[in-house]
Protein backbone atom coordinates (compact mmCIF):
# COMPACT_ATOMS: atom_id res chain seq x y z
CA UNK A 1 0.00 0.00 0.00
CA UNK A 2 2.79 2.42 0.88
CA UNK A 3 4.58 1.57 -2.34
CA UNK A 4 1.59 2.69 -4.43
CA UNK A 5 1.37 5.99 -2.56
CA UNK A 6 5.07 6.66 -3.07
CA UNK A 7 4.76 5.94 -6.78
CA UNK A 8 1.79 8.31 -7.03
CA UNK A 9 3.72 11.14 -5.39
CA UNK A 10 6.81 10.41 -7.48
CA UNK A 11 4.81 10.77 -10.69
CA UNK A 12 3.44 14.10 -9.49
CA UNK A 13 6.90 15.41 -8.73
CA UNK A 14 8.27 14.16 -12.04
CA UNK A 15 5.50 16.08 -13.77
CA UNK A 16 6.82 19.29 -12.21
CA UNK A 17 10.04 18.99 -14.20
CA UNK A 18 8.15 19.45 -17.48
CA UNK A 19 6.29 22.55 -16.36
CA UNK A 20 7.29 26.18 -16.53
CA UNK A 21 8.36 27.83 -13.29
CA UNK A 22 4.97 29.39 -12.45
CA UNK A 23 3.07 26.21 -13.34
CA UNK A 24 5.46 24.13 -11.27
CA UNK A 25 4.98 26.48 -8.32
CA UNK A 26 1.20 26.13 -8.63
CA UNK A 27 1.39 22.36 -8.86
CA UNK A 28 3.55 22.23 -5.74
CA UNK A 29 1.00 24.34 -3.85
CA UNK A 30 -1.80 22.10 -5.11
CA UNK A 31 0.02 19.08 -3.65
CA UNK A 32 1.02 20.79 -0.42
CA UNK A 33 -2.49 22.03 0.42
CA UNK A 34 -4.73 19.22 -0.82
CA UNK A 35 -7.34 18.32 1.81
CA UNK A 36 -7.25 15.39 4.22
CA UNK A 37 -10.72 13.83 4.20
CA UNK A 38 -12.13 12.12 7.29
CA UNK A 39 -15.11 9.78 6.91
CA UNK A 40 -17.82 8.64 9.27
CA UNK A 41 -17.06 5.32 10.96
CA UNK A 42 -19.99 3.71 9.04
CA UNK A 43 -18.73 4.80 5.63
CA UNK A 44 -18.42 1.86 3.24
CA UNK A 45 -21.27 -0.08 4.84
CA UNK A 46 -24.55 -0.69 3.01
CA UNK A 47 -25.29 2.30 0.75
CA UNK A 48 -22.75 4.61 2.40
CA UNK A 49 -20.20 5.27 -0.30
CA UNK A 50 -16.62 6.47 -0.54
CA UNK A 51 -15.49 8.77 -3.39
CA UNK A 52 -15.65 7.30 -6.88
CA UNK A 53 -13.70 7.59 -10.13
CA UNK A 54 -15.67 10.00 -12.36
CA UNK A 55 -14.21 8.69 -15.62
CA UNK A 56 -15.21 5.11 -14.78
CA UNK A 57 -18.74 6.24 -13.85
CA UNK A 58 -19.01 8.25 -17.07
CA UNK A 59 -17.85 5.35 -19.24
CA UNK A 60 -20.31 2.99 -17.55
CA UNK A 61 -23.24 5.33 -18.16
CA UNK A 62 -22.27 5.98 -21.78
CA UNK A 63 -21.96 2.22 -22.24
CA UNK A 64 -25.53 1.69 -21.09
CA UNK A 65 -24.83 0.56 -17.53
CA UNK A 66 -27.27 2.46 -15.30
CA UNK A 67 -26.86 0.33 -12.21
CA UNK A 68 -26.06 1.87 -8.84
CA UNK A 69 -22.38 2.71 -8.42
CA UNK A 70 -21.45 2.86 -4.74
CA UNK A 71 -17.79 2.54 -3.85
CA UNK A 72 -17.63 0.55 -0.61
CA UNK A 73 -13.96 -0.35 -1.03
CA UNK A 74 -11.95 1.52 1.59
CA UNK A 75 -8.73 0.08 0.15
CA UNK A 76 -9.42 1.97 -3.09
CA UNK A 77 -9.30 5.20 -1.07
CA UNK A 78 -6.22 4.39 0.97
CA UNK A 79 -4.10 3.06 -1.89
CA UNK A 80 -4.57 6.18 -3.99
CA UNK A 81 -6.62 4.71 -6.83
CA UNK A 82 -9.53 7.17 -6.42
CA UNK A 83 -8.82 10.66 -7.79
CA UNK A 84 -9.43 14.07 -6.37
CA UNK A 85 -9.88 16.62 -9.16
CA UNK A 86 -8.49 20.13 -8.93
CA UNK A 87 -8.30 23.43 -10.77
CA UNK A 88 -6.71 26.72 -9.73
CA UNK A 89 -6.85 30.39 -10.68
CA UNK A 90 -4.78 33.42 -9.76
CA UNK A 91 -7.14 35.94 -8.18
CA UNK A 92 -5.25 39.19 -7.72
CA UNK A 93 -2.30 38.43 -5.43
CA UNK A 94 -3.80 35.15 -4.29
CA UNK A 95 -4.24 31.63 -5.62
CA UNK A 96 -7.57 29.84 -5.25
CA UNK A 97 -7.43 26.05 -5.56
CA UNK A 98 -10.64 24.03 -5.84
CA UNK A 99 -10.59 20.32 -5.02
CA UNK A 100 -13.52 18.18 -6.17
CA UNK A 101 -14.58 14.68 -5.17
CA UNK A 102 -17.18 12.63 -7.01
CA UNK A 103 -19.57 10.13 -5.43
CA UNK A 104 -21.51 7.54 -7.42
CA UNK A 105 -24.41 7.49 -4.98
CA UNK A 106 -25.85 9.46 -2.06
CA UNK A 107 -27.94 7.50 0.44
CA UNK A 108 -31.15 8.66 2.12
CA UNK A 109 -30.41 11.24 4.80
CA UNK A 110 -33.49 10.08 6.71
CA UNK A 111 -36.01 7.30 6.28
CA UNK A 112 -37.09 8.18 2.78
CA UNK A 113 -35.44 11.22 1.15
CA UNK A 114 -32.14 12.57 -0.06
CA UNK A 115 -30.88 9.69 -2.17
CA UNK A 116 -29.59 10.23 -5.68
CA UNK A 117 -27.08 8.86 -8.15
CA UNK A 118 -24.00 10.99 -8.92
CA UNK A 119 -22.86 13.85 -6.71
CA UNK A 120 -20.02 16.38 -6.57
CA UNK A 121 -18.58 18.19 -3.55
CA UNK A 122 -15.74 20.71 -3.38
CA UNK A 123 -13.30 22.40 -1.03
CA UNK A 124 -11.55 25.63 -2.00
CA UNK A 125 -8.24 26.69 -0.46
CA UNK A 126 -6.95 30.26 -0.63
CA UNK A 127 -3.17 30.74 -0.80
CA UNK A 128 -2.40 34.35 0.01
CA UNK A 129 0.44 36.22 -1.74
CA UNK A 130 1.27 33.02 -3.55
CA UNK A 131 4.22 34.34 -5.61
CA UNK A 132 6.00 36.21 -2.78
CA UNK A 133 5.05 34.70 0.58
CA UNK A 134 2.60 31.84 0.00
CA UNK A 135 0.53 30.77 2.99
CA UNK A 136 -2.75 28.93 3.32
CA UNK A 137 -5.50 31.13 4.70
CA UNK A 138 -9.25 30.83 4.11
CA UNK A 139 -10.75 27.41 3.39
CA UNK A 140 -14.21 27.01 1.88
CA UNK A 141 -16.22 23.88 2.73
CA UNK A 142 -18.97 22.87 0.28
CA UNK A 143 -22.16 20.96 1.06
CA UNK A 144 -25.70 20.55 -0.29
CA UNK A 145 -25.23 23.08 -3.11
CA UNK A 146 -23.95 25.64 -0.61
CA UNK A 147 -20.78 26.47 1.27
CA UNK A 148 -19.15 28.43 4.07
CA UNK A 149 -15.63 29.73 4.78
CA UNK A 150 -13.32 29.37 7.78
CA UNK A 151 -10.16 31.30 8.62
CA UNK A 152 -6.90 29.87 10.07
CA UNK A 153 -7.35 28.60 13.60
CA UNK A 154 -11.01 27.81 12.88
CA UNK A 155 -10.35 24.61 10.94
CA UNK A 156 -8.08 21.64 11.55
CA UNK A 157 -4.94 20.83 9.58
CA UNK A 158 -3.03 17.63 8.93
CA UNK A 159 0.77 17.95 8.84
CA UNK A 160 0.33 21.73 9.06
CA UNK A 161 -0.49 22.42 5.40
CA UNK A 162 -3.45 20.16 4.60
CA UNK A 163 -6.92 21.32 5.70
CA UNK A 164 -9.00 18.59 7.33
CA UNK A 165 -12.52 18.13 5.98
CA UNK A 166 -15.11 15.90 7.63
CA UNK A 167 -17.35 14.18 5.06
CA UNK A 168 -21.07 13.70 5.69
CA UNK A 169 -22.02 10.03 5.87
CA UNK A 170 -25.03 10.07 3.52
CA UNK A 171 -24.85 13.19 1.33
CA UNK A 172 -21.07 13.73 1.41
CA UNK A 173 -20.92 17.45 2.15
CA UNK A 174 -17.64 18.68 3.63
CA UNK A 175 -17.42 20.36 7.03
CA UNK A 176 -14.71 21.82 9.26
CA UNK A 177 -15.87 19.73 12.23
CA UNK A 178 -17.35 16.37 13.16
CA UNK A 179 -20.80 15.79 14.63
CA UNK A 180 -24.28 15.82 13.12
CA UNK A 181 -27.56 14.42 14.42
CA UNK A 182 -28.36 12.27 11.40
CA UNK A 183 -31.19 14.30 9.85
CA UNK A 184 -31.51 15.93 6.42
CA UNK A 185 -30.95 19.44 7.81
CA UNK A 186 -28.02 21.44 6.52
CA UNK A 187 -25.35 20.67 9.15
CA UNK A 188 -26.82 17.44 10.47
CA UNK A 189 -25.43 14.65 8.28
CA UNK A 190 -23.49 12.29 10.59
CA UNK A 191 -19.70 12.71 10.37
CA UNK A 192 -18.22 10.83 13.29
CA UNK A 193 -14.89 9.12 12.46
CA UNK A 194 -14.60 7.42 15.85
CA UNK A 195 -11.86 4.87 16.37
CA UNK A 196 -12.20 3.60 12.76
CA UNK A 197 -10.36 6.75 11.57
CA UNK A 198 -11.24 6.21 7.91
CA UNK A 199 -9.55 8.89 5.84
CA UNK A 200 -8.32 9.84 2.38
CA UNK A 201 -4.97 11.42 1.56
CA UNK A 202 -6.14 13.29 -1.52
CA UNK A 203 -2.67 14.33 -2.68
CA UNK A 204 -1.87 10.69 -3.52
CA UNK A 205 -3.99 11.01 -6.68
CA UNK A 206 -4.65 14.50 -8.02
CA UNK A 207 -6.06 14.98 -11.53
CA UNK A 208 -6.20 18.38 -13.17
CA UNK A 209 -9.70 19.48 -14.21
CA UNK A 210 -9.11 20.92 -17.66
CA UNK A 211 -11.37 22.76 -20.06
CA UNK A 212 -9.22 21.30 -22.85
CA UNK A 213 -7.24 18.06 -23.17
CA UNK A 214 -8.62 16.52 -19.98
CA UNK A 215 -10.44 13.25 -19.41
CA UNK A 216 -13.42 12.68 -21.70
CA UNK A 217 -16.08 13.51 -19.11
CA UNK A 218 -14.62 16.89 -18.22
CA UNK A 219 -15.73 18.75 -21.34
CA UNK A 220 -18.95 16.84 -22.04
CA UNK A 221 -21.89 19.17 -21.20
CA UNK A 222 -24.47 16.35 -21.26
CA UNK A 223 -26.06 16.18 -17.82
CA UNK A 224 -27.66 12.79 -18.47
CA UNK A 225 -24.51 10.95 -17.38
CA UNK A 226 -24.71 12.67 -13.98
CA UNK A 227 -28.46 12.16 -13.56
CA UNK A 228 -29.31 15.78 -14.29
CA UNK A 229 -26.35 17.44 -12.58
CA UNK A 230 -23.79 19.61 -14.30
CA UNK A 231 -20.19 18.49 -13.92
CA UNK A 232 -17.79 21.03 -12.36
CA UNK A 233 -16.63 22.87 -15.49
CA UNK A 234 -20.22 23.79 -16.37
CA UNK A 235 -21.34 24.86 -12.88
CA UNK A 236 -21.91 28.46 -11.80
CA UNK A 237 -19.25 28.08 -9.10
CA UNK A 238 -16.51 27.04 -11.56
CA UNK A 239 -15.03 30.58 -11.43
CA UNK A 240 -13.20 30.36 -8.11
CA UNK A 241 -12.23 34.03 -8.29
CA UNK A 242 -15.89 35.06 -8.15
CA UNK A 243 -16.96 33.06 -5.11
CA UNK A 244 -18.54 34.73 -2.11
CA UNK A 245 -17.77 33.54 1.41
CA UNK A 246 -21.02 31.67 2.00
CA UNK A 247 -24.52 30.89 0.79
CA UNK A 248 -27.83 30.76 2.60
CA UNK A 249 -29.12 31.97 5.95
CA UNK A 250 -26.94 33.40 8.72
CA UNK A 251 -29.28 31.70 11.19
CA UNK A 252 -29.09 27.94 11.66
CA UNK A 253 -32.22 26.67 9.96
CA UNK A 254 -32.88 23.28 8.40
CA UNK A 255 -32.44 24.62 4.85
CA UNK A 256 -29.32 26.12 3.31
CA UNK A 257 -27.62 28.17 6.02
CA UNK A 258 -23.92 28.23 5.16
CA UNK A 259 -23.53 31.80 6.37
CA UNK A 260 -24.25 30.66 9.93
CA UNK A 261 -20.73 29.20 10.19
CA UNK A 262 -18.84 31.49 7.81
CA UNK A 263 -16.01 33.50 9.38
CA UNK A 264 -16.09 36.06 6.54
CA UNK A 265 -19.86 36.26 6.07
CA UNK A 266 -20.86 36.88 2.46
CA UNK A 267 -17.70 38.89 1.68
CA UNK A 268 -15.68 37.84 -1.38
CA UNK A 269 -13.64 34.71 -0.75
Amino acid sequence: MKGVCVVGLSLLFLALVDLGSAEADIMQLVIDHAPYLRFDLKQGEGNLCFPHNAQEFYEARKGGDWSRKCNRDYDSVTRGSIPTYWHANTCGYHLHIAYWNFYGYNDDCDCCSGERDAWWEFIVVKIRDWTLNPRMHEVMFGQKKGWYTRIPGHYETFNTTHPVAYVGKSNHGTYHDDGGTGTCCYYEDFRNPGSADKHMVTWDNLIHLREEEGEDWMTDPNTDWWHGLQSPIFRDDWDVCGLMGCTGSSLQVCGTCGCHKSDIGEDPF
